[in-house]
């Protein structure tokens, strides 16, 4: 202890320790502090206590004395440790300094050096022109003016001619023969540009230039990793463990009352999966025929002379073809619904992985998520709507600042817009709000590419992230030359999912009603009932699993359906026509022997249905839109519009040609179905009509026509 104690005196910087005026030794306020910032409040405090207790050091237990000696020791080797870095790093800084300092010398001899070299060269004559150098006077083979030329630099070109309409060749052909002595009139600048014969001309020139330039209006859509982050890393079945405690914890304090250990334990833990599924996805093509465009049209990017491997164009595609693969991912990311590929069959981008939209479907058909049952919302109700969705979301953590609602940009702007219709007048108002106006810790962040879905989300933000394999991979072209042919291709996986959805039960009953055990949150309504998806080619048997409203397409073949697949019992369908080739029937049989008859639908008809406990569908009703529509007169080819948008010819008997829509209104929307196919109606593309092509109207047909401001009626859409 003694030499502890004249230790402490050489750290302390004193002779002696203070004493009280009982004769105790006593340290100063200031060497306690002192001690403490250095070996810390345990090591002072024992310290002291030894001083006052052995003021002379002779018989401190050996116990205490270690756990001091300990404690200095370990603070002297950190100090060591500190004061050996600080040496390196101050010796590393000197060394720094010096190669600067040495850098700047050797720089200052540059410029010295520099400086000379340019002293020199300002005392040097010039030199005298080469005389074998040739300029427009002196080269007899130069063109000049002579005063009498008919065109700009003796060129026979139409856009050089020197004549009224020409006025700039004219001016720079005078100014030109003035420099040679020869006196030409200059025609005087008009007071106002004319650039009509100019741009006839460089028509020409232009052509020319297009050879020589591909250019691309691709566009590359905004990415979501500015709103979710991208995790790399990721293979295929990644486990990510949610934690989720059950009961509350903490209670009132038993021990007083001689409680057991064992009687009073409380709460719960438990560790479930989320398992991250990652999808394989490629890109596949094959440049054939390259030795064709050499002769064509790519111009400047054929810089291979004869070969037949294009190099510079397929370089060039191939930038192109990232942005294209890009934008199909950014769409993919948000509405991507996997469907598994078939052998030797080419997929769809959107079917390659699952989505946004499809991982929340997925999730709340695992009983993870228990939307909120609110209903489709409209442009008129959003306000409310969003204000009761969110109230709904527990209050810890809803309140915590850290809960997000995401939706689309077109939900945004509603909201925006029923906010201003219902608080506009208020002085308090604020414009544009990007929180949810009652509850202010709730961010709002619109996603692009999101509508017209009408889901809402609700979740931590950062909990919804997008992963992948390694970074950049589908972008990693793999080439490979065949015969005259160039093979490309990329593979890479791609996920959306979340680390933290919610505790899985069985069944929607089991789900708590006060959404206690989920960290999504979301309404009950994805697409809008208005709102109709494709169905696939000649499918007779659609699939409602991501929708109940679909729309057919174009079939290669008779397409009668005859079972509406993955359709609940009392859920609403809406089947819609949307193209009259090989357009969908439905006979009345089988599972739809309820309908009231069979349907043929015209384009544009909806069937309504919904499911029937015994696995048969009910018919709700029917919109048969031509049966909606005015019939024009026979033989009419001035109709007057003016009771409606919808309209159906009827047979004429004569050959019968539209040349106008009486009392049209600029702007409006017309549409003309064909009603029959005796002597049907035509439509020319010409006079008050600009279509793509000339059209008839037989039976089954449409056309979509807009009045534009120059009283001519565009086609829209036809089919």
């Amino acid at each position: 202890m003694k030499q502890l104690m004249i230790t402490m005196l050489t750290f302390l910087g004193i002779q002696a320790y203070a004493k009280d005026k009982d004769g105790k030794i006593a340290l100063a306020e200031e060497h306690l502090l002192k001690l403490k910032g250095e070996f810390g409040e345990d090591f002072t405090a024992q310290f002291a206590a030894a001083l006052t207790k052995d003021p002379e050091g002779n018989s401190t237990d050996n116990a205490t004395m270690a756990t001091m000696i300990t404690a200095m020791s370990t603070r002297l080797q950190s100090a060591v440790a500190e004061n050996t870095t600080l040496l390196a790093a101050k010796q590393k800084a000197e060394g720094d300094l010096l190669a600067e300092k040495a850098d700047k010398d050797r720089l200052a001899g540059i410029v010295t050096e520099k400086d000379g070299v340019i002293a020199k060269l300002s005392k040097k004559p010039e030199d005298d022109p080469d005389p074998k150098i040739v300029t427009m006077k002196t080269d007899p083979k130069s063109w000049v003016p002579t005063g009498n030329d008919s065109h700009l630099f003796g060129q026979n070109l139409s856009f050089l001619a020197l004549d009224d309409s020409h006025g700039y060749n004219k001016r720079a052909y005078a100014s030109i023969a003035e420099r040679l002595g020869i006196d030409v009139m200059t025609p005087r600048a008009a007071s106002s540009l004319d650039y009509a014969s100019l741009k006839n001309d460089l028509g020409d020139f232009y052509r020319i230039r297009k050879q020589e330039r591909i250019q691309s209006f691709l566009q590359e859509l905004p990415s979501l990793t500015k709103i979710f982050s991208q995790e790399s890393g990721y293979q295929d079945q990644a486990v990510l463990v949610n934690l989720f405690l059950s009961d509350d914890f903490s209670q009132a304090d038993s021990t007083s009352l001689g409680s057991l250990f064992d009687n009073v334990v409380k709460g719960g833990y438990k560790f479930e999966p989320e398992i991250l599924t990652m999808y394989d996805v490629m890109f596949v093509h094959k440049f054939t025929q390259l030795k064709e465009l050499e002769k064509g049209w790519i111009g400047y990017l054929n810089r291979e002379g004869s070969s037949t491997m294009k190099w510079s164009f397929i370089e060039y595609i191939l930038v192109e073809t990232a942005k294209k693969l890009k934008n199909e991912q950014e769409i993919r990311r948000i509405r991507g619904v996997r469907k598994n590929p078939t052998v030797n069959v080419a997929g769809v981008a959107l079917q390659a992985s699952n989505g946004l939209m499809k991982f929340l479907k997925n999730q709340i058909a695992s009983f993870k998520i228990r939307p909120f049952a609110l209903g489709e919302w409209t442009s008129s109700t959003i306000a409310p709507y969003i204000r009761d969705a969110t109230k709904l979301i527990p209050e810890v953590l809803r309140d915590s600042g850290r809960i997000v609602l995401y939706m689309s940009t077109d939900a945004l702007s509603d909201y925006h817009t029923h906010l201003e219709t219902l608080y506009g007048l208020n002085q308090d108002y604020k414009a544009d709000l990007m929180y949810v106006k009652e509850y202010p810790s709730v961010k709002i962040i619109a996603i692009p590419g999101m509508a017209p879905s009408k889901r809402m989300i609700w979740t931590i933000e950062g909990n919804i992230s997008l992963f992948e394999d390694r970074p950049g991979e589908m972008l990693n072209f793999s080439l490979e030359q065949q015969d005259w042919t160039l093979k490309v291709w990329s593979n890479w996986r791609e996920s959306v999912w979340a680390y933290l959805v919610g505790k899985k039960f069985a069944s929607a009953a089991e789900m708590p009603a006060d959404y206690s055990t989920q960290l999504i949150f979301c309404n009950d309504v994805d697409e809008p009932a208005t709102f109709f998806i494709p169905m696939e080619a000649n499918n007779t048997t659609p699939s409602v699993l991501n929708h109940t409203s679909l729309v057919s397409v174009s079939n290669s073949l008779a397409t009668a359906i005859t079972d509406i697949l993955d359709s609940a019992v009392g859920q609403n369908i809406r089947l819609k026509c949307g193209n009259a080739t090989n357009a969908i029937t439905i006979a009345q049989s089988g599972k739809f022997s309820l309908l009231s008859a069979a349907w043929n639908p015209a384009v544009g008809d909806v069937l309504y249905l919904i499911k029937r406990s015994d696995g048969k569908f009910i018919e709700l009703g029917r919109d048969n839109v031509s049966s909606l529509a005015i019939a024009l007169a026979a033989n009419a080819t001035a109709p007057d519009v003016t009771g409606g948008d919808k309209f159906i010819t009827v047979a004429n008997s004569g050959a019968t040609a539209l040349t106008t829509l009486t009392n049209a209104v600029t702007g409006k929307v017309y549409t003309i179905y064909g009603g029959s196919s005796t002597n049907a109606t035509t439509i020319a593309n010409a006079g008050s009509f600009v279509l793509t092509a000339a059209m008839t109207l037989n039976a089954g047909t449409w056309i979509q026509l807009q009045k534009a401001s120059d009283a001519k009626f565009y086609e829209i859409n036809r089919g």
